[in-house]
């Protein structure tokens, strides 16, 4: 007993070891791969995204009263409610967020003045968000929200003109317009135009 002991005790020592350095090994790439991660989530364009899962929030908790207008071709709908999906309503200016990895050299960055922010992407990247401008106030929040949005394929093109204005509702900066403007067409059809404006009252 006493040989064979002697036999397994550097084996299994050696198995402890093995694992140890398997785990070590581990830990240095997850780190490795979350500073990888955080230099890849690093916005370094306006967090537009960011104010609106913000504005969603608190919307959410608010229920303001809404009037909106919905414009089809040639057929129109106007309602007023407060029972709004507010994550489905403003995803299309969540999507105007540029901060994506792959975005990072694709636009053009200009500051008109010192309170706007204007994005254009360049000649040549064929992105669906062709412009973003965001005017802000002395706390770097939006006032004004406004993009220009066009994809297009040899089957179908579209383009819209989304924008967004805040003002002030108990000491913080809330959405009290809405608006989205454009067309869809598909080859061998007419164009869709379609218009949406809402106007939110607290």
């Amino acid at each position: 007993m006493t040989g064979k002991s002697q036999i397994f005790r550097p084996i299994i020592k050696n198995k402890i070891v093995g694992l140890f350095l398997f785990l070590a090994v581990f830990l240095i790439l997850s780190c490795d791969s979350k500073v990888e991660d955080d230099q890849n989530n690093e916005k370094i364009f306006y967090d537009l995204a960011g104010f609106v899962n913000q504005q969603v929030s608190e919307l959410n908790k608010l229920k303001p009263a809404v009037t909106k207008m919905t414009i089809m071709g040639v057929e129109s709908n106007q309602i007023e409610t407060s029972d709004i999906n507010w994550q489905k309503e403003l995803e299309l200016f969540s999507q105007a967020d540029i901060n994506k990895p792959a975005f990072r050299q694709s636009y053009s960055v200009s500051r008109p003045d010192s309170s706007t922010f204007l994005y254009v992407s360049k000649e040549g990247d064929r992105l669906p968000i062709r412009r973003l401008q965001i005017v802000v106030d002395s706390t770097n929040a939006p006032l004004v929200v406004e993009a220009f949005i066009k994809s297009d394929n040899k089957l179908y093109t579209s383009e819209k003109s989304i924008s967004m204005r805040c003002s002030n509702v108990g000491n913080m900066l809330m959405i009290k317009s809405y608006r989205v403007e454009g067309f869809q067409k598909l080859v061998m059809m007419d164009k869709k135009p379609f218009l949406i404006e809402a106007q939110i009252s607290y």
